[in-house]
């Protein structure tokens, strides 16, 4: 169990299921006469199983390690589930390495940003394009199919909330505050935005149907198109070299294509260098731009929180400014010349928006712990923004240099490799 392995026997539980050593359970019923500490079983706590016995009864231990409790063999027959797939409400909160969610036409545009938000390592989306309301009348036939992306653009325009004018405006207001939920849904509209035309690149290569199905599945897919733009960012030819890149080794013993090819990506891009084409740039300096996106709609919702995008950041530096706190600090004093001091605030913007796009809230350091990066987007934005915190010590480190009247330095800055994070 330690392992994270799974008792391959186990008992019965209310969904037909079984369940043994190691698996996690939740709870279905509230009972009181079964205490742990200073609570008892509720209805949507989360376990994990830690024995089974001959009598049908079963130890749990709570996922969250506060409490243990022994539960009958009746509950457990009745009362218990797997507790492997929820609904996105009950997610709210929780996090696990990888995610994987369910989105039909029905689905709100908050469900979908918590559902596509829970895994650390990745988040995984299956898109229902054949959705039917009422299954039980048997109307498959005259469902329409629809497009990925046509559903994916209905339910980042539906919202789900029930509120009054006055708390719909906030609620608009707070989120359109928000760094991290702009970020998600731009990321979300470029990856379907550019998925048919990355695979038309990829298949020029030769890969057949089904290794782009593959490719389409993979964990591996969305940082692979993140890769593709942030070369076409830096002013690379994706069109001409992503091909020639995929033919270039066989991938016939590749366990996963989407990150082998990935990683030819990033490999060429870092060999070839960074030569941003003019008006690309990233987006607050993290986020690279989706590019030749023909969809008059989808390019527009692109632009529309790009923009937002960008005044988030430039809020949240100007804010920092204004509270000057201590991570804000070790970067030094914003330098008086004009130039210097316009480039200086914009590697701040950048910091500032890292921040609060990965939940770094009391962190004195300027980028929080390298230990909370354990993804390739969160490496990725980390680097970006590490060399803004460099950019941002080198021009306060000029300024003192003319300055000589300025004779201390903060205790603990490295001039060239940033504040130690």
């Amino acid at each position: 169990m330690r392992e994270g392995t799974v008792a391959e026997e186990g008992l019965l539980i209310a969904d037909g299921q079984t369940a043994g050593v190691g698996d996690e359970v939740v709870t279905r019923q509230n009972n009181r006469l079964v205490t742990t500490g200073r609570t008892w079983v509720k209805n949507g706590d989360r376990w994990l199983v830690t024995a089974t016995n001959p009598d049908g009864s079963m130890a749990l231990r709570r996922a969250n390690g506060g409490g243990e409790a022994v539960l009958p063999a009746d509950y457990v027959a009745h009362h218990i589930e797997l507790a492997y797939a929820t609904t996105a409400y009950r997610s709210q909160g929780r996090t696990t390495d990888t995610a994987h969610a369910l989105v039909s036409p029905a689905t709100t545009r908050e469900v979908l940003y918590v559902s596509a938000t829970r895994g650390r390592e990745s988040n995984s989306l299956y898109v229902d394009t054949s959705f039917d309301p009422d299954p039980a009348t048997g109307h498959e036939p005259a469902i329409s199919q629809r497009t990925a992306r046509d559903v994916l653009a209905g339910v980042l325009a539906n919202d789900g909330a029930d509120l009054s004018a006055h708390e719909s405006i906030k609620r608009a207001q707070l989120q359109a505050e928000d760094f991290k939920v702009l970020a998600a849904e731009y990321e979300t509209l470029a990856q379907v935005a550019q998925l048919h035309r990355i695979e038309e690149l990829l298949d020029r290569s030769g890969l057949g149907p089904e290794r782009l199905a593959a490719i389409r599945q993979s964990p591996a897919c969305g940082p692979l198109l993140a890769a593709v733009r942030d070369a076409e960012t830096n002013g690379l030819d994706v069109e001409e070299t992503l091909p020639r890149l995929v033919a270039a080794r066989s991938l016939h013993d590749a366990d996963d294509l989407a990150a082998v090819i990935r990683n030819r990506v990033d490999r060429w891009a870092d060999a070839a260098g960074s030569r941003p084409r003019a008006g690309s740039g990233l987006i607050a300096g993290l986020i690279p731009r989706a590019a030749d996106v023909t969809d008059t709609d989808m390019a527009r919702g692109l632009q529309e929180r790009a923009e937002a995008l960008q005044r988030r950041a430039h809020e949240l530096a100007e804010r920092a400014i204004d509270q000057n706190p201590l991570w804000l600090r070790q970067l030094g004093a914003r330098p008086s010349d004009p130039l210097s001091r316009e480039r200086w605030l914009e590697a701040v913007k950048t910091i500032a928006a890292y921040r609060e796009r990965w939940s770094i809230d009391d962190d004195p350091r300027p980028l929080g712990s390298k230990a909370t990066a354990r993804s390739i987007e969160v490496l990725n934005q980390r680097r970006l923004a590490q060399a803004a915190v460099n950019t941002a010590m080198r021009l306060t480190h000029a300024t003192r240099t003319q300055r000589p009247e300025v004779t201390s330095v903060a205790v603990g800055l490295t001039l060239n490799r940033g504040p130690e994070l």
